[in-house]
């Protein structure tokens, strides 16, 4: 395992944002943290009445794609 510890990597996969962080910000290198992080927030906010949440991850990821495709 690498340095992060074991419950730091589980709390990470339960917690949807921290992950979209963590995918956006390996494909969007040149954007600052916090555009990252108002993108993320934004978007999970976004489909957050969801009632099938399953699909809740992968939606915000796709929203939070195109704001920061825009953005930059």
């Amino acid at each position: 395992m690498s340095s992060m510890g074991k419950g730091t990597l589980e709390a990470s996969n339960r917690d949807p944002l921290q992950r979209l962080r963590k995918q956006l910000a390996d494909e969007y290198r040149d954007q600052p943290g916090d555009r990252i992080d108002e993108a993320a927030k934004h978007a999970l906010d976004r489909f957050g009445g969801a009632k099938v949440r399953e699909f809740v991850p992968i939606l915000a990821w796709r929203h939070a794609r195109q704001h920061l495709r825009h953005a930059s």
